[in-house]
C-alpha cells in the first residue's frame, strides 16, 4: 500500500494517531515540554533524526515518497527552520514542508523515551515478538507488511502455518528466506486472512498504518516493529495493537552523524539504539485466552503446561 493509494480518510486517521500521542505527551510532561526546542535536525536518505535541547534524541523512517515530493517543491514556498523550534510546535503540526510529518514523528519519539523508564508502561528489554510471544506465530497465518529479513527467519524457525509478505521492493524477495510475496494492491485481502499481522514503523511514517489496522480481523494479533514506532503507544494500544517492538536512541549526536553520512537502521542499531518492547497487557491476555480456547482439548506443551506461556 503506497502513499499514492492511501485514502484521504485513512491518512487523516493516521495523523490522528500522532495527534493523540502529542496530547498524551502534553498531559504527562506538561512542565518540561514548553521549554524544550529542537537543537539539531538531520533528514537522512533512510531515517530522519532530531536531538532536543535536553540531549534526548529520536529517529524515524524517511519515506522515499517524501523525498520525491520534496524534490518537486524545492523552489516553491518557504522551508521552515527547525533549529530552536519549540517541540510543542513541531509535535502539534505547527510546522509545514514535505518532511514535517516525519520530523514530527522523530520528535515524538525523542520525547517519549524518558517516559518508558517509569511505571506507566510495561517494557520488556531487548528481544522481540519471537522471543516473548512465540505462540502468536507458531502454527498461525502471519502477514508481514515490510520485509525484515532477520525477523522472517525467526518466524520461519517457529513454524508459522503460512507467511505472507507485503513489500513493494522487488529486491527484498530475492533475499527473503520464506514467504508468499503479494503486491501492495493485495494488502487488504492478505491482512483480512491473517491471524497475526506485523507492520514495520514505515507504516506510521508513510501514513498507511490506519488503513492497515482497519484491514486486520478483530481477533488477530497485531505488532508494530522498528525504531520509527518509538512514541508513546497509547493510541496504538487503543486500536488493538498488542506489542510495539521499538528502540530508544542512546546517543543522539552519534545517531545524527550516522544519518548525515547516509547510514540506516543497521548502523544505528549497532551503536546508538537500545531495543525495547512495549506491551499491551490487556490485549496480550485476550489473545492468550483466545489461543488456549482454540487449542485442542488435552494438547500439552512440551513443558507439560497447557496453552501458551
Amino acid at each position: 500500500m503506497t502513499t499514492e493509494t492511501i485514502s484521504e480518510a485513512a491518512r487523516t486517521s493516521s495523523t490522528e494517531i500522532l495527534d493523540e500521542a502529542a496530547a498524551v505527551l502534553g498531559a504527562l510532561d506538561s512542565s518540561r515540554l514548553p521549554h524544550l526546542t529542537i537543537e539539531r535536525l538531520v533528514v537522512g536518505v533512510f531515517f530522519t533524526g532530531v536531538v532536543l535541547s535536553d540531549g534526548s534524541g529520536g529517529v524515524a523512517y524517511t519515506p522515499p515518497e517524501a523525498i520525491q515530493r520534496a524534490s518537486t517543491r524545492i523552489l516553491k514556498g518557504v522551508r521552515p527552520s527547525y533549529r530552536r523550534m519549540l517541540v510543542q510546535e513541531a509535535i502539534n503540526s505547527g510546522a509545514s514542508g514535505p518532511f514535517a510529518h516525519v520530523i514530527r514523528l522523530a520528535t515524538l519519539n525523542a520525547l517519549s523515551a524518558r517516559l518508558f523508564q517509569g511505571r506507566r508502561y510495561t517494557v520488556l528489554p531487548d528481544g522481540d515478538l519471537t522471543d516473548y510471544f512465540p505462540w502468536l506465530l507458531t502454527g498461525r497465518r502471519v502477514c508481514l507488511v515490510g520485509a525484515i529479513i532477520p525477523l522472517l527467519k525467526r518466524i520461519g524457525a517457529l513454524g508459522a502455518a503460512e507467511v505472507t509478505v507485503i513489500d513493494k521492493k522487488k529486491e527484498t524477495k530475492a533475499e527473503a528466506p520464506l514467504g508468499n510475496f503479494v503486491p501492495m494492491e493485495q494488502a487488504t485481502a492478505a491482512l483480512a486472512a491473517c491471524q497475526t499481522a506485523i507492520f514495520t514503523g514505515a507504516a506510521v511514517a508513510n501514513g498507511s498504518v490506519a488503513e492497515l489496522l482497519a484491514a486486520v480481523p478483530a481477533d488477530a494479533a497485531v505488532a508494530i516493529v522498528g525504531p520509527t514506532a518509538g512514541f508513546i503507544p497509547d493510541p496504538l494500544f487503543r486500536r488493538g495493537v498488542a506489542l510495539v517492538g521499538t528502540a530508544i536512541v542512546t546517543d543522539g549526536e552519534r545517531a545524527l552523524e550516522i544519518l548525515a553520512e547516509g547510514g540506516g537502521a543497521h548502523e544505528l542499531g549497532k551503536t546508538c539504539l537500545r531495543k525495547i518492547n512495549l506491551i499491551n497487557e490487556r490485549r496480550i491476555d485476550e489473545l492468550r485466552q483466545q489461543v488456549e480456547v482454540q487449542e485442542p482439548e488435552g494438547k500439552k506443551r512440551s513443558d507439560g503446561k497447557a496453552g501458551p506461556q
